[in-house]
């Protein structure tokens, strides 16, 4: 009998692709597994399906390091995702990163729907949006939860590094709790990635 992996390990790499209708999002070192969005709706859906199963030739296709979350407004959804990092160091062995850049995916086709007075909001919003994307101090680690000090994980039962990180970390202590509350029901565990705001450097 195999046994269980000492440690949850999230995807580290993940392809962006960019079609007409939807955003898919898929795990580089495991393309089977990933999300769709769908770029008018709104709506995730998972596991991908059919012609999604195979990378398509015809869409722009990037390298992203994280999905932050999901924020819904008025006339659609917007998807906040890392574009680039930088490794600042290492946490009991596990890789440090700090976020340097991030970008909202816009599902929100349908405000062309929306009246006048919608789109006035819907712009507003946007606007706070471009504020969030330069969110400066955001750090995390794909295999190991930030949030905790030294002595509260000592004290935590066999088996809690094999939880998602989601489940390890102090929500008080996590930026972007409310941002993953969709992927949470979606039980994207491998995608969920929970961010500190805060100098993380006094502990490495």
């Amino acid at each position: 009998m195999e046994a269980p992996p000492e440690r949850f390990r999230l995807f580290e790499e993940l392809q962006l692709q960019e079609l007409p209708g939807k955003f898919v999002i898929r795990s580089k070192e495991s393309p089977i597994q990933g999300f769709s969005v769908d770029r008018c709706s709104g709506d995730i859906l998972s596991p991908l399906v059919g012609d999604e199963d195979v990378p398509a030739d015809n869409c722009r296709t990037s390298i992203i390091y994280g999905v932050v979350g999901t924020i819904r407004l008025l006339a659609g959804t917007y998807v906040l995702v890392i574009t680039s990092r930088k490794e600042v160091g290492t946490l009991f062995g596990f890789p440090i990163y700090r976020v340097t850049s991030m970008r909202f995916l816009c599902c929100n086709e349908a405000v062309n729907l929306s009246t006048p007075q919608e789109k006035k909001y819907e712009a507003y919003f946007m606007a706070l949006l471009k504020v969030i994307e330069s969110t400066p101090g955001l750090y995390y680690s794909y295999e190991t939860d930030i949030t905790l000090n030294m002595q509260r994980r000592f004290q935590l039962a066999d088996g809690w590094m094999r939880k998602p990180p989601w489940k390890q970390a102090d929500p008080r202590f996590v930026w972007n709790k409310n941002l993953l509350e969709e992927l949470i029901e979606l039980k994207l565990d491998k995608f969920i990635l929970p961010l500190l705001q805060g100098n993380i450097l006094k502990l490495l």
